[in-house]
């Protein structure tokens, strides 16, 4: 016998959440994010996401702040309403590759001063910090060119 099975939210949530949990991060804002991915209306509230995820209010706090300090989410009024809700922050996923551009920039740039600064040092080896820029530029290049190639097929009018 086969059986199916139908995501739900709060299931589709759990599995995102212990995915993040996997890459380091701690379950309750890897849960709030599957759920907002999902949930509909798109926009929660605190007490909605308690509610649907059996998460304590504290809990949802601090995942939803946590979420916002890394850009994924945003905090929004709707008219006639005194409750705040939380969304998915329009754009997030495409700035997570420019911002990754941006650190591997970041990394290259620190080898080449590593480089500059200790090459007259004769015990110096070059060989890691050249291979940690090398690295880095390649990737802040690719991500680069991942941003500019998205934007050219969504019809971005930036990408030109």
């Amino acid at each position: 016998m086969n059986e199916t099975h139908t995501l739900t939210w709060p299931s589709f949530a759990e599995h995102i959440g212990r995915f993040l949990e996997n890459k380091g991060m701690t379950g309750a804002p890897g849960r709030v994010l599957g759920w907002l991915l999902v949930c509909q209306p798109a926009h929660q509230s605190a007490e909605e996401l308690a509610t649907g995820l059996q998460l304590s209010r504290g809990s949802v706090s601090m995942a939803v702040n946590s979420l916002q300090v890394a850009g994924a989410v945003e905090r929004i009024k709707l008219p006639g309403k005194r409750a705040t809700y939380y969304r998915m922050k329009p754009g997030f996923w495409l700035n997570e590759a420019t911002s990754k551009a941006q650190l591997a920039r970041q990394w290259s740039r620190l080898a080449e001063q590593g480089i500059t600064e200790l090459s007259q040092d004769p015990d110096f080896d070059a060989g890691r910090l050249e291979e940690t820029r090398n690295v880095y530029e390649f990737l802040a290049e690719h991500y680069e060119r991942i941003e500019l190639s998205w934007r050219e097929q969504n019809g971005d009018p930036s990408a030109t």
